[in-house]
């Protein structure tokens, strides 16, 4: 069935022309809000949306060519094969659907595409892509690739990481099939900072002292967070704080579209207060209260949990979130 609809889908879009000046590119660690935020840009006239296409399972060319799931590239690294790929990614060259159930895929495919979705998905001729897989490689897309814009998403990372253990959604992925999402390991993590080389043998050796997993995950989290952040300013992707866009609402909605040169559109202010179709049912009804919307990880992690999790994020200087639930605005 997988390959039935992405065969239909391949059909759709085989003919589109996707200009890469006009694609919007939506990068965040795993459940930081990225889907929620394709939905509202998704309002823009003309636009339909490319959904993780560094996802081996729905894409296994991303990992035949060389992408992992937390791939690093520093800013003047030259690869022409990934190149090549990111390129097709940004025009339409990549087209599939996501299928979360796969005992009943047209169930997501009906959710995914409905008939007023599936026509504008046929006759959009632009582009936002989004990624869970993405922060670490903002420098060199920024870089090599002319895009209309890139919104980067970040979320407290007890909240991210409370999510990825509710609902098993991790972004890392063994490098064969069957493609399993997984947790990463700690092994998994310190090979991913000696690669970046950033990072001196001090905070190597923390990292190997870690034990629980949402260290693990918390440290995942740091390092997703920390190449976008510690680029140099002015960043060339838009900021954007979850927490202020569940607070701010339509103020914060004005100040995207406003990045991107649009009015906002009635129908993303409808968004606000609609759950993204990856919500959890049980979080769903949690949209139309932001004190419990933005604190439910309070009640998910334990005090030591939370307390771990911020220590580990504090090896890596990472200083915008504590136990309060909104970034520190000192640090913003």
């Amino acid at each position: 069935m997988k390959n039935k609809i992405q065969n239909i889908n391949e059909h759709l879009l085989k003919n589109k022309k996707y200009e890469e000046k006009d694609t919007i590119l939506i990068a965040g660690s795993p459940r930081s809000g990225t889907t929620w935020l394709m939905d509202i840009l998704r309002t823009i006239p003309g636009y339909t949306n490319l959904f993780e296409p560094l996802n081996p399972i729905w894409c296994p060319e991303s990992f035949d060519v060389g992408f992992r799931s937390r791939t690093y590239l520093s800013q003047d690294k030259q690869w022409p094969e990934g190149k090549e790929f990111l390129q097709k990614t940004f025009t339409g060259k990549i087209a599939f659907v996501p299928i979360k159930d796969k005992d009943n895929p047209m169930a997501d495919f009906i959710e995914m595409f409905s008939i007023k979705s599936a026509i504008k998905h046929v006759t959009a001729n632009k582009l936002i892509v989004k990624s869970v897989n993405m922060n670490r490689l903002l420098p060199w897309i920024s870089k090599n690739f002319q895009l209309k814009s890139i919104f980067y998403i970040i979320r407290h990372p007890c909240a991210s990481i409370s999510s990825q253990l509710k609902t098993g959604l991790f972004g890392y992925r063994p490098s064969s099939p069957p493609y399993i999402d997984i947790p990463p390991k700690k092994e998994d993590v310190l090979n991913e900072i000696k690669e970046i080389k950033m990072f001196d043998s001090n905070l190597i050796n923390k990292i190997q002292k870690l034990d629980a997993t949402e260290e693990i995950l918390a440290a995942s989290w740091a390092l997703d967070n920390f190449i976008p952040l510690n680029y140099s300013k002015p960043y060339p992707w838009k900021t954007i704080f979850y927490e202020n866009l569940v607070n701010s609402g339509e103020g914060e909605l004005n100040k995207i579209f406003n990045h991107l040169g649009q009015k906002t559109p009635s129908s993303a202010l409808g968004l606000l207060k609609k759950p993204s179709i990856v919500t959890l049912k049980e979080d769903k009804k949690l949209v139309n209260q932001p004190d419990k919307q933005l604190s439910k990880w309070k009640s998910y992690l334990s005090d030591k949990q939370i307390e771990r999790i911020l220590k580990v994020v504090s090896y890596f200087d990472i200083d915008i979130y504590s136990e309060d639930i909104v970034p520190i605005s000192k640090s913003l």
